[in-house]
């Protein structure tokens, strides 16, 4: 089952400036929310943050704070991985040794 999550408009803000992100990127992450009806999914979040700069090791933290658990966290970045490698929604079928 989907799980949601949910932090402030200035929460966000706040913990994308300790990653380091200035305002401008700040700013564009705040106005893709706006116009997504205050909602992003999760992978396309932790693609855009990772385009961005910031370390996997903090987005992680980012989520475990909000109440994600281990293995949903490992969903996501397996999913996000598939994703920009282009494979999408696709299952692996088979494991080749080269």
């Amino acid at each position: 089952m989907a799980k949601t999550v949910f932090f402030t408009k200035e929460e966000l803000r706040k913990r994308l400036r300790t990653f380091g992100l200035d305002e401008l990127k700040v700013a564009e992450i705040a106005s893709l929310f706006d116009k997504n009806n205050k909602h992003i999914d999760v992978i396309s979040f932790v693609i855009m943050l990772e385009r961005f700069g910031v370390q996997r090791s903090d987005i992680s933290s980012f989520l475990h704070d909000l109440g994600i658990d281990e293995p949903t966290l490992i969903n996501i970045f397996s999913k996000a991985d598939f994703t920009r490698l282009g494979l999408g929604n696709q299952e692996i079928t088979q494991v080749v040794l080269a």
